[in-house]
């Protein structure tokens, strides 16, 4: 019995974790559809841009955490500590597969904030951004990212798949300046190449977020690249040259 109740108390753990973080993304949602949204140019420009989305409040990650910590303990207690008790295999195997496909559906609306910088961009909540700079970055890409598989989108000149509708932006650092990390939504959708990815949940088309992205990292670029050669001595003295269409006076 003892054995039960640990077992029942883990598995509780895990539905307010999980459970609590979905119930409470899809109202984040809800609310985020209902509010007035203003039209942003993405253009690039001297200050900054940003760029809102639905995100979780720091403490309902927490909350989240705690669920995934107990996940795995709820179910090797549920499958290998309870013989006499049949039911219980059953039930959390059927609750938990339900509702982690009902949390990662509800995830895939949830984003993070993204702001815009002629030097880089950063990403991510208040106290976990992660900052990037232009010229760091060797390719940018939009991609359409499911709960467990992924496509990339097609570029100009490609064959354009009419039922892709890209939701995700990819890129890839020069891994020679910058040492990356892949995260587990990486690993499970195939995209390891790359280095990064934001989530678009800003209500602007995907598409029109990576040109703007590509214009940015362009400008970034072409402001800190080095001249071909440094001029002459001859060239830094010589006077301009004189209009042959101008007439002498």
């Amino acid at each position: 019995m003892a054995v039960l109740l640990v077992t029942v108390a883990f598995i509780t753990l895990y539905v307010v974790g999980i459970g609590g973080t979905t119930a409470t993304a899809i109202r984040i949602r809800e609310a985020w559809r209902r509010r007035n949204h203003e039209d942003v140019a993405l253009e690039p420009k001297a200050t900054e841009v940003a760029l809102d989305a639905p995100s979780l409040p720091q403490a309902v990650r927490r909350v989240r955490l705690v669920g995934w910590l107990a996940f795995p303990v709820a179910l090797a207690l549920a499958v290998f500590a309870n013989p006499t008790y049949t039911w219980v295999v059953p039930v959390t195997v059927l609750l938990m597969v339900a509702l982690n496909a009902f949390y990662f559906t509800a995830m895939q609306s949830m984003g993070e904030p993204l702001t815009l910088t002629s030097d880089g961009f950063r990403t991510g909540a208040p106290g976990l951004e992660r900052s990037v700079r232009w010229i760091h970055i060797t390719e940018l890409t939009g991609a359409r990212l499911g709960a467990f598989k992924g496509m990339r989108m097609s570029e100009a000149g490609e064959w354009q798949d009419p039922k892709l509708s890209p939701n995700v932006i990819f890129y890839r650092l020069n891994r020679a300046l910058v040492q990356t990390r892949k995260t587990p939504m990486q690993r499970l959708s195939g995209f390891t190449y790359y280095d990064g990815v934001i989530r678009n949940a800003f209500g602007i088309p995907t598409e029109e977020l990576l040109h703007a992205m590509r214009d940015w990292q362009r400008l970034a670029v072409e402001a800190e690249a080095p001249p071909l050669r440094r001029p002459r001595p001859d060239e830094l003295k010589r006077p301009p040259a004189k209009d042959a269409s101008t007439p002498n006076r």
